[in-house]
């Protein structure tokens, strides 16, 4: 039998708990919140980047389509996704028959293979959409810009979603080719 101090004493305990404005909460309940602040911080950061970068001109239909078929887009990060450390490279190959090839080094996101025929991009109108990593399942859209420099920009385009219109990727190193042979006579931008 419990004795009345201990009863107090644990009393006590979950007073002070539940005054503090601590919570008890499950694995899953603290991964969500954290999630939601990711993506919170995600949202505040990519809102001030699109509101200090001046937009290029729009690429829509034909126009495109030509800035992306046959062509491997090039990212370099000097730090790889979850502040990993050293170096970080994403290509994304548009293929002109419409297959999407996407590979990083190191390997960090671990896609399922970018050979798969079911990765695929399409121009819809004024968008970019592609079915392929990040997102193999379904597609994913974007808006699409191109500087005075030749940069090509990414706005998403997901209508009734926070992130809705804002760039995510600016893409400074365009290769003609695939990534495994890319033209030397490409067109190298670099960042």
């Amino acid at each position: 039998m419990a004795t009345s101090s201990s009863l107090t004493l644990a009393t006590l305990a979950l007073l002070v708990i539940g005054l503090g404005g601590c919570t008890l909460k499950s694995d899953s309940e603290y991964s969500a919140d954290q999630r939601r602040r990711e993506r919170e911080q995600a949202l505040q950061g990519m809102r001030l980047s699109t509101q200090q970068t001046p937009r290029g001109t729009d690429l829509v239909g034909d126009a495109l389509a030509a800035a992306l078929a046959g062509k491997t887009l090039v990212n370099r990060y000097p730090q790889a996704p979850g502040n990993k450390h050293g170096p970080y490279v994403v290509r994304r190959y548009f293929a002109p028959d419409g297959h999407f090839v996407f590979s990083d080094e190191p390997q960090i996101m671990h896609w399922p293979s970018s050979d798969d025929a079911n990765h695929r991009w399409r121009v819809d109108g004024e968008r970019l959409c592609i079915q392929g990593p990040p997102s193999p399942r379904e597609w994913k859209c974007y808006r699409m810009a191109r500087t005075g420099d030749g940069a090509l920009q990414w706005f998403i385009d997901e209508p009734g979603d926070s992130f809705d219109g804002l760039i995510t990727i600016v893409t400074r190193e365009i290769l003609d080719g695939s990534p495994g042979n890319p033209s030397s006579a490409g067109d190298r931008r670099k960042d």
